[in-house]
């Protein structure tokens, strides 16, 4: 079976990716116009596809102007109904006109974001389509991979509620500079309390001499250092370097993705600051730590799970796709639960429990602490972590993607001019080479 996929998302597409590779061979594109140029290739060479799967918010030629087209070009070459590709359609957005409007353009399914390998699979098996090497083994394998999948999430739930895991704490450097913060202490202050950690001052004054920070001189005592980056970027340095700790793993099948799952924090971290501050928004939370802490709950699920594998309690390791859904779907509810043993304030919690999926907000949210300000840290928290994935910033990504932000991650209320948004990028680009050493 070949499997065509039209997804600007990357964390997307490649959990279609590794979802369909049982079901036949995939190819990826992102932009509407080369995939319907690719669909009447694949027709001339007399080797047509036989599933897509299709993206409605597309750059260029949207999703359901490429479904329309592609439905139009198999019925001039007359081709039979049953013969033609099973297109299903996915989207963020879960508004009924589009949803009408995929059924009424010819599509065979519609599938709201973020779905997983149950979602997917139930809605491939309703149209026929089945993996490679159906047969009755099969049916019994996928079975068991589907329980599995329930059992690894259900023993990180019971190993939490048991006190099992060892959830990390904050240092204590950082609990006393937060507490500092709280309470502005001076300059002289944090400045000894900086001195008592070496890695730290050491950090501060390298990072003083960056060409981010640079000055005409260069520093070489913490005190030089301090007054050169200035409090906020104090209070960043020591955030960074505290919280950097956390992002390690010894198990090597996990040690690159918790490396880019910090490369993707910290850069969403610089995003988030800088989209609030064009905006001028007077959020609840602070923008750098939000954008720092976002998605921690992959990080402590990620370091559960190889501490479960080393232990004996999952002998085959999990199946990338396993992998992916598990930290999809779970990740919010975990950092949450780590965020209140750190003892956050509310709004940190409550946005890092709803900050994947908008539409898990229920109404009578809408109404309270959304419109209240939470509304405003999390569509700046998505919208940062959109920017910094296209930038290739992303725990599953190999590189950047040539993409105009706006075309395929349209935010409501948020209204970055295009120069902003370039502005960030170019931001974000300075201070990820500022910190280098941290990776």
């Amino acid at each position: 079976m070949r499997i065509l996929i039209v997804d600007d998302e990357m964390v997307s597409q490649t959990k279609l990716e590794l979802i369909l590779e049982s079901f036949g061979d995939c190819e990826s594109l992102v932009d509407g116009e080369e995939a319907l140029a690719l669909f009447h290739k694949a027709h001339l060479d007399e080797d047509p596809f036989d599933l897509i799967m299709l993206d409605i918010d597309l750059p260029g030629m949207d999703g359901i102007q490429l479904l329309s087209a592609i439905r139009e070009a198999e019925k001039e070459r007359n081709i039979e109904a049953s013969q033609q590709a099973k297109i299903l359609m996915t989207s963020s957005y879960r508004d009924k006109e589009r949803i009408v409007a995929s059924v009424q353009s010819g599509c065979d399914d519609y599938i709201g974001k973020p779905f997983n390998l149950d979602i997917v699979r139930g809605k491939l098996q309703k149209l026929g389509v089945r993996e490679r090497g159906y047969s009755t083994a099969a049916t019994e394998s996928r079975t068991t991979a589907q329980r599995t999948t329930d059992q690894i999430y259900g023993e990180i739930v019971y190993q939490m509620s048991q006190n099992q895991t060892n959830l990390p704490s904050l240092p204590k450097i950082y609990l006393k500079f937060r507490e500092m913060k709280a309470r502005k202490a001076s300059f002289g202050e944090m400045v000894n309390l900086l001195k008592n950690d070496i890695a730290i001052s050491a950090e501060i004054i390298r990072r003083s001499n960056s060409a981010y920070y640079k000055g005409f001189v260069t520093n070489t005592s913490l005190d030089q250092a301090v007054a050169r980056l200035g409090y906020d970027a104090i209070v960043q340095v020591v955030a960074e370097l505290s919280i950097r700790k956390f992002f390690t793993m010894q198990v090597p099948k996990y040690r690159s993705l918790v490396e880019n799952l910090w490369k993707h924090s910290i850069s969403c971290a610089y995003a988030a600051e800088c989209m609030s501050k064009f905006l001028k928004l007077d959020l609840e939370v602070d923008p750098f730590l939000m954008g720092l802490l976002h998605d921690i709950g992959k990080l402590a699920l990620l370091q559960i799970i190889a501490d479960m594998e080393r232990s004996g309690k999952i002998n085959d390791g999990i199946h990338p796709i396993m992998l992916v859904n598990i930290l999809d779907d779970y990740h919010c509810q975990l950092g949450a639960k780590l965020l209140e043993k750190w003892k956050f304030a509310d709004s940190y919690i409550y946005i890092v429990l709803h900050h994947h999926n908008l539409d898990s907000i229920s109404e009578a949210d809408t109404e309270t602490e959304i419109e209240a300000g939470y509304h405003d840290d999390m569509m700046v928290v998505q919208y940062a972590s959109r920017t910094v994935n296209i930038m290739g910033y992303n725990i599953l990504s190999s590189g950047p993607v040539d993409i105009d932000l706006d075309d395929i991650a349209p935010v409501p209320h948020l209204n970055l001019k295009p120069e902003r948004i370039a502005e960030t990028k170019e931001q974000v680009t300075e201070r990820m080479v500022a910190v280098q050493g941290l990776f």
